[in-house]
């Protein structure tokens, strides 16, 4: 691991609640002076100083996260903590005082960050047991660093709403890297079970995700993965949830939709191949439910590539969609929006949609699709075939919950928050909010239990099962674009 990375390492650790300061001894001579740190400090005492402790921490956060150690390092990690102490989040102010001895021997401020960890451990009880656990494993690799500092921000945002309510019991976060893959996530999970989680939450891919779910069967550990799609990840398991739906849960969905919400019982199905799989797996999963409710499906066609979908009106005659009334075309793209304006005049062909002079048209077989059908500019044309999809993620801008969020992201990282900080939120409330639940069932029984959860982007409802089951279902109709459930 480089200097870069082991730093990184270090401030996630000390964000996270379960690290040390770096070991790294400041000079008690030379210390270097940053001018843009030093005027962080100063906009982080005038908050401190105006009673603004979430704001003033969030500044000192980035003296700490964004430059080398410097004349205000000291001085941010002392006022970081009094400001996590104003708000009495005593983890989070003993961990950025853990270590400050040993690591700034020579500060002026030894004397007062040992006075202040003596008034947090005598404030919060002195009591550890008391606290509770929360695992996060993700990795620190050149190539993903940037991805894991967005969901562990969103992360520990959940967290620490949740610290702030002061209803129950405090959270601490407890991190592991995985950078070096599979073995890294299984030795992860391994670790945080020894540390008595309440759940561990982590890995951006499947084939982590899969390690670690091995792991923490064997430990009965609760393990949620906010990303991973593979099927492998919670199949047969217990204790292993899959936030993000599988494409076969994603097929069956919507599958469902169709039957039991929109009343079709007639259907048909084309796909292009690709090469992870993904469309035959939406496919399987669509078919099969939409069997197993009672709906015929009268043509199942797997097509070689995309580029058939160019030419679907070539492979069809014009009456083969005479008697469907709907047809799920999942696509899988690089350019969605491309492929499905193809998908679409290739479906006026086979269809006969002919306008006349006044406007109207003959009867369209309607178009069922995934999430690449999201958000398409050919409003008209999709509501000629009252295109109709299953999504999973979508920002509820409207939302307090929304607002509140993008503010607390801004304060931490200076942006608003990407999918992966939402995701990491909204999986991690979810969590909570099932841990914290008036229930004696254990933590797994709860998550499968759980009623519908609706988030800043996503829904989850696990219905009885470890894969996420809920998505957005959106529909052209009109030249606009609705959400109708």
């Amino acid at each position: 691991m480089g200097v870069n990375t082991l730093r990184f390492s270090l401030l996630l650790l000390i964000l996270a609640l379960a690290g040390t300061i770096s070991a790294r001894a400041q000079y008690s001579v030379g210390i270097p002076s940053i001018q843009e740190a030093d005027s962080l400090l100063s906009v982080g005492i005038r908050a401190f100083d105006q009673g603004r402790y979430e704001t003033a921490r969030s500044t000192f956060d980035r003296i700490l996260t964004e430059f080398e150690d410097n004349a205000a390092t000291t001085t941010a990690v002392l006022f970081a903590a009094k400001s996590a102490y104003r708000t009495a989040e005593y983890p989070e102010a003993r961990a950025y005082l853990s270590g400050f001895t040993g690591a700034y021997p020579s500060s002026g401020y030894v004397d007062d960050a040992a006075l202040l960890d003596e008034m947090t451990l005598q404030a919060s009880g002195n009591t550890e047991d008391l606290i509770t656990n929360v695992g996060v494993i993700l990795s620190l690799s050149e190539d993903e660093r940037a991805a894991t500092q967005e969901m562990f921000n969103g992360v520990r945002l959940a967290i620490e709403a949740h610290n702030r309510l002061g209803k129950d019991t405090p959270i601490r976060m407890i991190y592991r890297d995985i950078e070096g893959g599979a073995t890294a996530a299984r030795r992860a999970m391994q670790e945080l079970a020894s540390e008595d989680v309440a759940f561990v939450i982590g890995t951006l891919f499947s084939e982590e995700a899969i390690a670690a779910a091995q792991e923490a069967e064997r430990t009965k550990t609760v393990f949620l993965a906010p990303l991973a799609t593979d099927e492998r990840v919670a199949e047969n398991k217990s204790f292993t949830f899959q936030a993000n739906p599988s494409m076969s849960v994603r097929g069956a969905a919507m599958a469902r939709f169709a039957v039991n919400g929109l009343r079709l019982d007639s259907l048909a199905v084309i796909i292009a191949d690709d090469d992870r799989n993904i469309s035959e797996k939406l496919s399987d999963g669509f078919v099969e439910e939409a069997s197993r409710l009672g709906a015929e499906t009268l043509l199942v066609s797997i097509l070689p590539d995309e580029s058939s979908l160019y030419q679907l009106a070539d492979e069809f005659p014009s009456d083969t969609l005479n008697d469907v009334q709907a047809v799920y075309i999942p696509i899988v793209s690089n350019e969605p929006i491309k492929t499905a304006g193809a998908v679409m005049s290739n479906l006026d062909r086979i269809t006969r949609l002919l306008f006349s002079d006044f406007g109207t048209s003959t009867r369209a077989v309607r178009i069922l699709g995934n999430a690449s059908w999201h958000d398409l500019p050919q409003l008209t044309h999709a509501s000629n075939y009252t295109a109709t999809y299953g999504n999973d993620f979508l920002l509820r801008l409207e939302t307090t919950a929304y607002q509140e969020l993008v503010s607390s992201f801004n304060e931490l990282s200076g942006h608003a928050p990407g999918r992966l900080g939402v995701t990491g939120y909204d999986v991690t409330t979810f969590a909570l909010e099932a841990l914290f639940s008036d229930s004696s069932l254990p933590l797994e029984e709860l998550l499968r239990r759980k009623s519908p959860f609706e988030g800043v982007g996503l829904r989850i409802h696990f219905d009885q099962n470890n894969v996420n089951q809920a998505l957005f279902y959106h529909r052209y109709r009109d030249g606009k674009l609705t959400l109708i459930r």
